[in-house]
Order: structure tokens, then sequence, then C-alpha cells
């Protein structure tokens, strides 16, 4: 890895609202041919369900689907203007984790913004988010979000 990959955390301010509780680089394990950036990690009461058909995993993204009991891996574009009037704003009892691999895309919190560019990676942790594409380019992410308890 020739640098650190950046990593951000959403979380909970004193005040309640929605903010930026971590910034900053992520350390590194180097292995020699291999190095390791760990961006995340937690227990799981569960086990993915490596027998279910193919089928019922790789059916289109429903927004319902962020209020049950599974988990989805997806990649998500921004079309450049895309909440500048609007961010969507929205709160699920999820924890979304992304790597933008291309384009500049803003995360907006309650409390404040932060602008994520290309080899970024970050968390929401259950709290209330919404994004902005300000750039001229597709922002592209890929995304991880798992059912988790609520901070409210």
């Amino acid at each position: 890895m020739s640098h650190a990959p950046r990593r951000i955390v959403a979380g909970l301010g004193a005040d309640g609202k929605s903010r930026l509780v971590a910034d900053g680089p992520v350390a590194t394990l180097d292995l020699g041919p291999m190095t390791i950036a760990q961006l995340w990690t937690g227990a799981l009461a569960a086990r993915a369900d490596s027998t279910s058909p193919v089928e019922r995993a790789t059916g289109p993204f429903r927004f319902e689907q962020m209020a049950e009991p599974g988990y989805a891996f997806m990649i998500a574009e921004y079309a450049p203007g895309l909440g500048r009037d609007d961010p969507g704003m929205h709160f699920t009892e999820t924890a979304d984790h992304f790597y933008v691999i291309a384009g500049e895309v803003v995360l907006v919190l309650e409390a404040e913004e932060v602008v994520l560019r290309a080899g970024d990676a970050g968390v929401c942790r259950a709290v209330v988010h919404g994004w902005r594409n300000d750039g001229d380019a597709i922002a592209r992410l890929v995304t991880f979000v798992l059912p988790a308890t609520g901070v409210y």
C-alpha cells in the first residue's frame, strides 16, 4: 500500500447530532509482499448463510431491505449535482461501510459535512446522514451495509 488510507467515522456528538467522531489515516500491517489496512471490525451475532440460493442474494436493491435482518454489498453511483437541493438526509439502524473508488462525494451529517475522495473509506454508525456530489464526475462507492444497534 503506497500510503495509509483515510478513514472517517460518523457517530453521535455530545449534542446528540450526527457528526464525525474520527478522521485520519489507518494503521497498516506490512507483511512484505502484502499490506493490510483494517478499516473496521466488529462482533456479529449471526453468520452469513452460504447455502442460500444465489437467486435470493442477487436481486435488485430495494429500500425496504434496509429494515430487514440482512446485509447488503453494493456499488453506488452518485451523478454530478445529486443532492445539491436535497442531500436525502435519512436514518436507518445500519452500519454503512463505504469505500470511494472514483470521484468525490460529500457526506452530509447533521452537524457538519466531509468531502471524500477516491481512496477514502468510512463508516456511518446508525446516524442521520445524506450524500451530495458537488463535482463534475460520477462518484462511485463500494458499500457494505449491516443491521446495527441504534445509537439514538
